[in-house]
């Protein structure tokens, strides 16, 4: 088993729990307003997607082992 897929999954989870827990925390600063309520969810429910990828991709770089 490669170490970097049960590695990758640990920080992706942990990331995600740091991450919602600072979104909900900043959300007390959005002006309550529809519109920016509803721009500030978007916006931050698209953004982890970015690290994310990045880790995943980490964990599928060959890790020196042959593989077919």
């Amino acid at each position: 088993m490669r170490w970097r897929s049960p590695l990758a999954g640990l920080a992706i989870i942990a990331g995600l729990v740091l991450y919602v827990v600072a979104v909900v925390t900043l959300a007390d600063f959005v002006p309550d307003h529809v519109l920016a309520e509803t721009l500030y969810y978007v916006v931050t429910g698209i953004v982890w997607i970015w690290p994310a990828v990045s880790v995943i991709g980490w964990a599928r770089k060959d890790d020196g082992s042959q593989q077919g």
